[in-house]
Order: C-alpha cells, then sequence, then structure tokens
C-alpha cells in the first residue's frame, strides 16, 4: 500500500506542481524543503514524545497540553511540529525549549528518515492530521498514536466510509479524544473501537485568548490612533471578497455613526495589497501594521483603516475591538471549509458576527447564535444591518459581548481532561 501512496502522492504533486510552486515562492515554504524530506533536521533524539499541529490556530491549542506535559514528565523529550509555514513559525515562538521540525511529506521513504531521526515513543496528533504512510509507520514500529480535539466532518466521513483502506488506519489509533459526541459518533460508525473514543470537549475554549484589563486595551487603542470613545469594528482572517464586503460595510455605516472606525486583517499577510487596493477604491487611505511598528507611518486618523499585514496580532488586536466579524464564512468555500476561530473574539466579551458557512466552528457559532452572543449574516445587506444595530445600541452590544463570554467560559475544560488521558501513555504518576 505504501507503494501505492507514494506513486499517487508523486502524480498529485505533478497534477498541482503550479500551485505548489506558489506556495514555495509566495509563502516562504521553499526554506522547510529539505527538512520535509526528512534532511537538516539537526540533532537525532530518542524517546520523544512527539506532538502535531498543522497550523498556528492547532499549535495553540498545544501550549498548554505541552505545559501540562512538562509539568508531569520533567525528562520527557518533547518535540513539536507543525504543517503549514505559519504554523511552524507559531511552534518555534510558542515552544523555545522545545524542538520543533516542519512535518515531512508522506512518502515513505521520508516517513522513515524521520522516524529513524526523532524515535518517538508516543505521538499526539491535533485534530485531524491522519496521514496513511505516516499512520502506518507507526503502527508497524507499535508506537501509540494520540488523537486530542479529534474532529471528522460530514464530508471526511464521506470520503472514509468510501476509502476502507484508508479508514482501517483509524481503527489503529490508541485513543481519540474528540470534541463532541458528534464527532464520535462519526468515528464508531467507520468501525473505530468505542472504548478508544471520548467526547472531552473542544480544547479551542481552553486556548481562547484571556481579555487584558481596560488599561493595557486603552493603551493599544492609543497606540493604534483609536480612542475610548471609537466604537471599533474588526474583520479578522478575512478571504478575498470577505474584505471587499466588510469595507463597502463600513464605509455606509460611518456616514450614519461617525465614531465608528475599522481594522482589516486578511487571512494571510500576502493578500494585504489585495485589501488595501479595496480600501483606495473606496476612497479610504489604508495604514498598514508593519508600516506603523516601524515607525515608518502613522497611526491612522478617523477617516483611515488600519490594516493588519503582520503574523500573530489578530488575537491580541480583538482585545481592543467593541465588535468582531470573523471571517472565512461569508461565502462558501468548499464543502469542507468554512470559518475561523469565534472564540478569540468571544473571550473578550465583545459580540461575534459570522456568516453561515462555519463547518470548522459550527458548534460554537451555534451555541453564540442561540445564547445571545453571536450574529449569522448571509450577505453584505445583512451584515450592514447587525453592525448598524450593533454599534447603534451600547446596551444590545454589552449585553451581547458579556453572552459571547459566557459561552467560552461554560465550555472550558477539554484540555485537562485529555490530558488526564494520556497520562497513562506518559508513564508518569498521575498529578
Amino acid at each position: 500500500m505504501s507503494l501505492l501512496l507514494d506513486i499517487s502522492y508523486l502524480v498529485a504533486a505533478i497534477v498541482t506542481s503550479p500551485w505548489l510552486i506558489y506556495r514555495l515562492l509566495a509563502r516562504g515554504d521553499a526554506r522547510e524543503l529539505m527538512s520535509r524530506f526528512g534532511l537538516r533536521l539537526g540533532e537525532r533524539i530518542s524517546g520523544s514524545i512527539w506532538l502535531h499541529g498543522s497550523s498556528a490556530g492547532e499549535i495553540a491549542l498545544l501550549v498548554p497540553l505541552v505545559a501540562m506535559i512538562e509539568q508531569s514528565c520533567v525528562d520527557c523529550r518533547i518535540v513539536v511540529s507543525a504543517y503549514s509555514s505559519t504554523g511552524l513559525a507559531a511552534a518555534r515562538r510558542a515552544f523555545p525549549k522545545h524542538k520543533v521540525v516542519v512535518f515531512p511529506f508522506d512518502f515513505s521513504f521520508v516517513v522513515r528518515r524521520i522516524f529513524n531521526h526523532l524515535q518517538p515513543r508516543l505521538i499526539v496528533i491535533v485534530e485531524s492530521e491522519f496521514w496513511p504512510n505516516f499512520l502506518q509507520h507507526a503502527h508497524s514500529r507499535e508506537i501509540p498514536v494520540v488523537v486530542v480535539n479529534g474532529k471528522m466532518s460530514l464530508q471526511s466521513h464521506k470520503r472514509y466510509a468510501l476509502l476502507p483502506l484508508l479508514a482501517a488506519h483509524l481503527r489503529r489509533l490508541r485513543l481519540l479524544a474528540v470534541q463532541s459526541e458528534d464527532h464520535a459518533r462519526r468515528f464508531r460508525s467507520l468501525r473505530v473501537p468505542a472504548d478508544r473514543i471520548h467526547a472531552t470537549g473542544n480544547m479551542k475554549y481552553d486556548a481562547a485568548v484571556e481579555p487584558s484589563d481596560s488599561s493595557s486595551s486603552s493603551a493599544l487603542r492609543n497606540r493604534y490612533g483609536f480612542t475610548d470613545d471609537d466604537t471599533i469594528v474588526i474583520g479578522g482572517s478575512l478571504h478575498d471578497q470577505e474584505d471587499a464586503a466588510l469595507i463597502a460595510v463600513f464605509t455606509d455605516l460611518v456616514r450614519a455613526h461617525p465614531d465608528a472606525r475599522l481594522i482589516v486583517v486578511p487571512r494571510y499577510p500576502a493578500d494585504s495589497g489585495r485589501a488595501e487596493a479595496y480600501l483606495q477604491a473606496a476612497g479610504l487611505r489604508a495604514i498598514r501594521k508593519s508600516m506603523l511598528d516601524a515607525s515608518r507611518d502613522r497611526a491612522p486618523a478617523a477617516d483611515e483603516v488600519l490594516v493588519v499585514d503582520t503574523v500573530g496580532d489578530l488575537r491580541t488586536l480583538y482585545g481592543l475591538a467593541d465588535i468582531a466579524f470573523v471571517g472565512g464564512s461569508l461565502f462558501y468555500r468548499g464543502g469542507n471549509k468554512g470559518g475561523h476561530n469565534l472564540m478569540e473574539p468571544a473571550v473578550f466579551g465583545i459580540p461575534v458576527v459570522f456568516g453561515p458557512h462555519n463547518v470548522s466552528f459550527a458548534d460554537t457559532a451555534l451555541a453564540l447564535k442561540s445564547e445571545g452572543g453571536g450574529f449569522e449574516v448571509t450577505d453584505q445587506a445583512s451584515l450592514l444591518a447587525i453592525l448598524s444595530d450593533l454599534i447603534g445600541d451600547d446596551s444590545l452590544r454589552r449585553r451581547s459581548g458579556q453572552l459571547a463570554k459566557r459561552v467560552i467560559d461554560a465550555r472550558r475544560g477539554a484540555t485537562r481532561n485529555n490530558f488526564e488521558l494520556l497520562l497513562p501513555l506518559l508513564d508518569v504518576p498521575s498529578s
């Protein structure tokens, strides 16, 4: 099967080569190309605990879990890997004491090489990175593989149901700690043994940033040219056309609400030029955060918009906003895609607005809507309507923000639950 997979990967690489070249050149992936082939990995280690999160969001989930492992297993050799370039950068910032590597290409000879180099005794995967050759090698070496914050979307479930050889790898997992009973049911339907599946909650509630105090929020506002009287709308993780829609809405909002201000955060910093072009077309000047940070531009004035073209600042900036619109959700992007982290703004006690496509955060979107902390919009007109209501009604905005925070606080604890399940595999006494 490994040979067939290797051939399939090679064909896929040839077919998608234009996209791969774009990733290598435009997003900085070329810097890690040798490491993705299991080369230039630095010091060899033995008996490691290998934790993997694909993206920056999943790496953030590992921070409290790794801290618990460190406390209980002082001598453990910890390795953290990520697949995306942003995830790798986040891992290097979060885990300076531990070995951080890029996740390898799933060719069998590459996986074999990196397993020989790291010699893991336990592998922990966040959410749904189920690479077949990787799982096959772990199984053949009798290395237990655990999934934390596991999920199985309806689209993925259909795919695994049609590909029994791939589904067989899931039945070899030692433990699955999944986000909800819905996800647990999908894994069970693929004949994963029920006694290995535990619905422990969503770790993203634990990883949500705690609010800073009001003085810190005021200091941040001053730094970026905002006052305490401004009503700030932030658009986080915006994809193409979402930034255009929000900017168009803002030009209408500011006519009725002169105190309204806008922060635009594209999903990828490389897309900030696109957002800047939309602003120019709307007659608004963009101030890039990178230029402001380097003292090469001034803070935005009342008729200007802050465009965030840096990595890792969105969570902090949610803390100075009054209303958040979370992107990746307004327009359909595929059956297995949709939405970004709704918890990050909600934990700051501000109302959260999002589109109808929230596959990745369906449970949170439902909870926010049903409990009054979030608002679903379907198009530009409904986005304008709800933002107008929230800006114009201080009591509605404050009440919705309080309810949003309550949704997050009531659902914490998954990280501790997952750690307790991991403890027997760490081979250390329970605390």
